[in-house]
């Protein structure tokens, strides 16, 4: 039997790459709505085509949007609402990294994974907020990263502060939202083997993967099945928490 936990239920998802996609599916499959950005068109047809091969063309809203700009965050939100009635649930999987040794970090390095990971986090919760209280429900489920949890191989200083910022922001508007019912989780994925992964040296990654208990690199799917629990109601008691996803890595 089919799972229908997602039934009547709208996601905005930021980010249309691997987690994202993964993510989109898993909802689209569980009888949800999705509204899904990325910032490059060329990515967004490619998952259009994708999409109505899969039947699920008339359940999914496809936004060009930049999430460090606000103004795109809102329309987005603005044009979700228009298409399915509202938004219950926001995933913020919108990243980038740029890994370098902090002595060879350049400032754009530096402000890009900022804007992206951190204040793309923000802009997108802040463009939500508002709708989420009015309504008295939402579930917006942050990512972070092992690398925001401890210090890892490989793994840049602007990246980890950025990751660091989304679980304080995780467990601050934990406490902040819920007396609106609102619940704000966080997954922290650790090795995933998609283009984030594969862009480490070949050292790093074997170092990873000897350290994984379960002898194996993730998936965007285990990322995705995490993201999709702490975004249901099945969660609906838990907020301002972290879920680490990453096979029993020893920090």
């Amino acid at each position: 039997m089919a799972c229908t936990r997602y039934e009547d239920k709208v996601a905005l998802i930021t980010g249309g790459g691997g987690m994202g996609r993964a993510t989109a599916l898993r909802i689209l499959e569980e009888s949800g709505k999705v509204v899904l950005t990325d910032f490059s068109q060329a990515a967004l047809s490619k998952l259009k085509k994708e999409f109505e091969a899969l039947g699920y063309a008339q359940r999914v809203l496809l936004v060009p949007s930049d999430v460090r700009r606000y103004e795109d965050c809102c329309q987005t939100v603005q044009q979700g609402i228009e298409a399915f009635g509202k938004i219950d649930v926001l995933v913020t999987t919108a990243g980038i990294l740029r890994h370098h040794p902090i002595s060879e970090l350049t400032e754009e390095d530096w402000r890009d994974v900022i804007d992206i990971n951190l204040t793309g986090t923000y802009h997108s919760v802040k463009a939500v907020v508002e709708h989420m209280k009015q309504r008295r429900y939402g579930r917006i489920v942050l990512i972070s990263s092992i690398g925001g949890r401890t210090g890892r191989p490989g793994v840049g200083v602007n990246y980890a502060a950025a990751k660091g910022g989304v679980v304080g922001m995780t467990q601050l508007l934990g406490f902040e939202l819920g007396p609106w019912g609102i619940t704000v989780n966080c997954v922290a994925p650790g090795p995933i083997g998609g283009g984030m992964f594969k862009s480490l040296p070949a050292s790093d990654q074997e170092r990873l993967l000897q350290g994984i208990r379960l002898g194996r690199i993730g998936t965007f799917e285990d990322a995705a099945a995490a993201i999709a629990f702490l975004g249901s109601d099945d969660a609906s008691w838990t907020t301002g928490e972290v879920l680490d996803v990453n096979g029993g890595l020893q920090y």
